[in-house]
């Protein structure tokens, strides 16, 4: 049965009145992470964690694991910046990229700084996997300083995973001169044939409201490569909304039916009746048909559903186009 998080901290406060063993620490020298981790703070906690990975003591569960790295994570203070700094200067790669789960959870603006300061060696293509975690916590805590470094990482390998990682570190920062150099990089591969799904996120992610609004006015009407992909980075569950949004509706003039329907039927964007309703019309193939399941689905707030019955089609169409 189930212990309440509430019994835990009551047999937890009897054994520390009966001057019993700490039954936390106990369970953490044995491997585990108890739920009690969740409910307090602790020093002494924190303290032994922070051993446990120094001397990389084995967890029962990767789930062990990551509660206490968390809990870690969330709880070391300045005075822990040496054991952290440790831990991701490690050769060991599974030590180092402990290491980098703490400095990406971690609030200390000195983790971050460990980030910059190590990128070089964390970025090492010989790894890896420690790069690709790397990137992640770069990402994460928007480490722009080491953008010259996940740059010349990207130039040795190619990995788009530095391009997702350029994406969120510059996303609305501003004008920066490493910014642009991101830009330009990221807009170059995705006009190129080299464009990818990352490159497209890397570029509406860092562009300017300005910026956005030039590109969209010379690419959304244009059947360019990459069209599919701009569309889906713009449509992704983690993506600005606002901008999602511009791009979502600018791409609807575009030439590609078959891309305009796609829109219609699976944006989570919010998308203009009016421009929607001005597809009634369009005799490419199933865009009509689309802009009317999409203006049902606004009027109900349910998701576009295109009937699979021809029939069914027509009436909602019918339906649509006798409301202009």
């Amino acid at each position: 049965m189930r212990k309440s998080p509430l019994a835990g901290l009551l047999l937890l406060l009897a054994g520390a009145c009966a001057g019993a063993p700490d039954p936390v620490l106990v369970r953490l020298r044995q491997g585990e992470a108890p739920e009690s981790l969740r409910y307090d703070k602790n020093p002494i906690w924190t303290a032994e964690i922070g051993e446990a990975l120094a001397a990389d003591r084995p967890w029962k569960s990767d789930a062990d694991a990551l509660a206490a790295i968390a809990y870690y994570a969330a709880n070391a203070g300045p005075e822990r910046l040496p054991q952290i700094e440790a831990l991701l200067t490690a050769d060991k790669p599974e030590t180092c990229m402990r290491g980098l789960l703490v400095a990406r959870l971690s609030p200390l603006d000195g983790t971050r700084d460990l980030l910059v300061a190590h990128a070089a060696k964390l970025l090492d293509p010989a790894r890896p996997a420690v790069a690709h975690v790397a990137l992640g916590a770069m990402a994460a805590r928007r480490a722009r300083e080491a953008t010259e470094a996940i740059l010349g990482y990207y130039e040795a390998t190619d990995d788009a995973a530095a391009l997702r990682a350029l994406g969120r570190i510059w996303e609305g920062a501003g004008d920066h001169p490493l910014r642009t150099a991101v830009h330009l990089l990221a807009h170059r591969l995705t006009l190129s044939k080299a464009a990818g799904p990352e490159s497209a996120d890397a570029l509406l992610r860092v562009m300017s409201d300005a910026e956005l609004v030039e590109f969209l006015s010379k690419w959304a009407g244009e059947e360019f490569g990459a069209r599919h992909l701009v569309v889906a980075a713009a449509g992704a569950k983690d993506f600005p909304a606002p901008h999602g949004e511009k791009v979502h509706q600018a791409f609807l003039a575009n030439p590609d039916g078959k891309l305009v329907a796609a829109i219609l039927l699976t944006s989570r964007r919010r998308l203009d009746p009016a421009a929607v309703r001005a597809l009634l019309g369009d005799e490419r193939e199933g865009v009509a048909e689309a802009a009317a399941a999409r203006l049902d689905a606004i009027e109900s707030g349910l998701r576009p559903q295109l009937p699979d019955d021809p029939a069914a089609r027509a009436r909602l169409l019918k339906k649509w186009r006798e409301r202009r």
